[in-house]
């Protein structure tokens, strides 16, 4: 994308989120500021949750409206979304329905622990590690670590620590050569991009970072068409047919709907702020979205690079979406100048993470190449 067709302004309102005065917010793969809206929803909580079980009730009507609301961004049905605590829930009760099963899992060898600790724990499956080089997916090396006892691909569609972005059909076609699942975390794209959910066969994601949520809402995705049998081994009395006290019996009755994820109830007040971010994503239009961040990455990683940084992320658009990440080699001198500069990123992993959302400009992205460049010049070493 050229610097005229990029899109200048922020696509949101930026008065419409909390606590951005004064700041650079380059921190959505991180944490998201609440909409200032979002405000009202704990208000509306606090009335309902005082009022016993008509408060309760309403409560539980609008967990099914963000049900709906979430289905409605991933294109997909209802019954195939469910609300787990977070990523590594969902990635539990998947992984646990594979106890004392054999076989093997396949993950790129720096894939976030939400992914692959479950497998480690959880399973006597071999979780395969994919080492390549400068932490860049090869789906060849991967095809290869893929045999006729994979159980499961595990991949991130937006990598947490790179901002790679992976061509799903690829590795769904690798998934079906061995008769596999394909299972991704989908953290770094939902709220951001549009992707084909009909291709894997399970979805995970956090509702803090691009959706616009806060923590204790994740999402869990089940494809119907893909996996009309799973059932997790682990339940509770949110995940099947009540059965009243006087004739309960050793009988349980699982749904078989998104409430597989819900074992217990779930984070109602975070579902319902995790409801209002996406429903005010869905507003802007992911397509929208996704062109503006690609605008914003766009001047962000030519900047990066043009400074001489070791920048981790794809150049190629196809291959990136709303990360930027470069190497460094003092965490804490550069995180300490950053916020000095006003500017709010992620660092860890030695490295710098910068990711802009809905609520960035150009303009924005330009200040901080220069806030970048004079850490550059006066700590030359911490790069």
């Amino acid at each position: 994308m050229t610097s005229q067709t990029r899109v200048s302004g922020p696509l949101a309102d930026p008065n419409d989120f909390a606590g951005l005065s004064g700041v650079y917010h380059l921190a959505a793969a991180g944490e998201t500021p609440l909409l200032a809206e979002q405000r009202s929803v704990f208000e509306r909580f606090m009335a309902d949750k005082s009022q016993g079980m008509g408060g309760r009730e309403r409560i539980y009507e609008r967990i099914e409206n963000a049900r709906h609301t979430v289905a409605g961004l991933l294109r997909v049905t209802p019954a195939e979304v469910g609300f787990p605590l977070s990523v590594a829930h969902g990635m539990n009760l998947l992984a646990g329905s594979f106890r004392n099963k054999r076989g093997n899992v396949v993950a790129p060898q720096w894939e976030y622990p939400s992914i692959t600790y479950p497998w480690i724990t959880g399973t006597d499956l071999e979780l395969r590690l994919v080492p390549t080089a400068n932490y860049a997916m090869d789906a060849d090396r991967f095809a290869d670590s893929v045999d006729s006892d994979t159980r499961a691909i595990l991949v991130s569609l937006v990598s947490y620590y790179t901002g790679e972005r992976i061509d799903l059909n690829v590795y769904r076609e690798i998934a079906d050569r061995h008769g596999a699942m394909l299972v991704i975390d989908m953290s770094h794209a939902f709220g951001a991009a549009n992707f084909d959910a009909s291709l894997v066969d399970f979805a995970f994601g956090c509702g803090y970072k691009w959706a616009l949520g806060t923590h204790g809402a994740g999402i869990g995705f089940c494809n119907a068409a893909r996996q009309p049998q799973w059932m997790p081994s682990d339940s509770g009395w949110m995940s099947a047919e009540w059965i009243d006290a006087d004739v309960r019996n050793a009988t349980v009755v699982p749904f078989r709907d998104g409430r597989r994820f819900e074992l217990g109830n779930p984070a109602t007040l975070s579902v319902e702020i995790l409801a209002t971010g996406v429903s005010y994503l869905t507003r802007l239009g992911t397509t929208a979205i996704e062109a503006h961040l690609l605008s914003m990455t766009d001047a962000l990683r030519e900047g990066l690079v043009a400074l001489g940084l070791s920048v981790l992320t794809p150049r190629e658009k196809e291959s990136r979406l709303g990360i930027v990440s470069f190497t460094i080699a003092d965490e804490a001198c550069w995180r300490k100048e950053l916020e000095t500069r006003r500017v709010l990123g992620w660092v860890g992993d030695k490295r710098v993470r910068l990711s802009p959302h809905v609520y960035n400009s150009l303009d924005e992205i330009a200040a901080v190449r220069e806030a970048i460049a004079d850490i550059v010049a006066a700590w030359p070493t911490a790069a």
